[in-house]
């Protein structure tokens, strides 16, 4: 029997050009794209991406194809250096022209649906059971290349499927991130919000930050705040020192900011509440408002807010996922109004 299901799943990904089942560090790359100019790259801060059903011959959920596409889809939005397609959009453009996901996958007319809805990288692929095991395999195609990539993942039938859908969205992302200057036709340099955030503040001397937010679900208690974690990393990622605490130090802190270690305290507060079901999928909305001020003088330098919405199998991880979101994007609004206020003078008349 295993050496049948070793046969079975090797059949099935020679069937399947270019998919890799390890790290994309390690996955073999196509050749130079002949029609790529040589030359100064043009800067894209993010890609259009759609994100197809999934076809899937897994047992024990039917739906479990179309839920793979809303899911991505939440998951990756998280991203801003991806540009996300509406699935009401892309379903819409499928039933002017006639046709079908399946046979879009099967045949490769997703390129030309791709294209009508200004894709410039697709997803789509497929989810199926061997023995007791369950491998989602995906296909990233770029619609203006036709160059193929492809990620796996595998996890147990009875165990969580959440586990094996953030097993594919690291791969994915890290192959979209390998991937992306290959799947485009030009000669193109992706540079991110984040990246450019980066650029932007190397070499100065950046003001201490510490997080202080509250967050809450509606239905139940969720472990670990996603907002707030969200915010740090963000800030790590373009260059910020983060002053953490203990659950006690910051309680203290949120009763006074002063006794915070640092030059900024970043306050706020989250909360998600479920909001429909959706077929096997749970819909939740998350609210985040969050400001930065300086510690000393309390003087406030920038104040947002945001909601967000988010689908997964799960409501807690889709509460996350859309809390996450939201800290994503009040992030980098906040980190680009601290970086006004703290650009020397000399700078910014430049």
């Amino acid at each position: 029997m295993t050496h049948l299901r070793n046969l079975e799943v090797t059949l099935i990904l020679l069937a399947a050009p270019a998919l890799w089942a390890g790290d994309p560090n390690t996955a073999p790359t196509a050749g130079t794209d002949p029609n790529r100019p040589a030359g100064p790259a043009r800067v894209v801060e993010s890609i259009p991406v759609a994100i197809f059903d999934f076809e899937s011959k897994a047992p024990g959920n039917p739906e479990l194809g179309q839920q793979l596409g809303d899911i991505l889809t939440a998951r990756l939005s998280v991203y801003d250096r991806f540009t996300l397609v509406e699935r009401k959009r892309l379903q819409d453009v499928l039933t002017e022209t006639q046709l079908n996901l399946s046979g879009a996958i099967e045949d490769g007319r997703a390129v030309k649906v791709g294209r009508l809805v200004g894709a410039r990288i697709l997803v789509f692929g497929r989810a199926f059971a061997v023995d007791r095991d369950l491998y989602i395999v995906g296909k990233i195609v770029g619609t203006e290349t036709s160059q193929v990539k492809g990620v796996i993942a595998r996890g147990r039938l009875e165990s969580d499927l959440s586990a094996t859908i953030d097993q594919f969205v690291e791969k994915l992302v890290a192959g979209l991130d390998q991937w992306g200057p290959q799947l485009l036709p030009r000669a193109e340099k992706l540079e991110s919000k984040i990246d450019k955030l980066r650029a932007a503040l190397k070499g100065r001397d950046l003001p201490t930050v510490a997080v202080i937010m509250s967050e809450e679900h509606a239905r139940r208690r969720l472990a670990d705040p996603a907002a707030a974690i969200e915010i740090k990393k963000v800030l790590k990622d373009v260059g910020f020192e983060v002053i953490e605490g203990d659950k006690q130090t910051l309680e203290k802190w949120m009763k006074n900011i002063t006794l915070a270690g640092s030059d900024i305290v970043i306050t706020g507060e989250g909360i998600s509440e479920f909001g429909a079901q959706l077929g096997g999928l749970t819909s939740c909305v998350a609210r985040l408002e969050a400001q930065a001020v300086w510690r000393d003088s309390a003087k406030i330098i920038a104040a947002e807010r945001t909601t967000r919405r988010a689908v997964d199998l799960s409501e807690a991880i889709a509460a996350k996922t859309a809390l996450q979101s939201a800290g994503h994007e009040l992030a980098l609004a906040l980190i680009a109004k601290i970086a006004e206020a703290t650009t020397p003078p000399a700078e910014s008349k430049q």
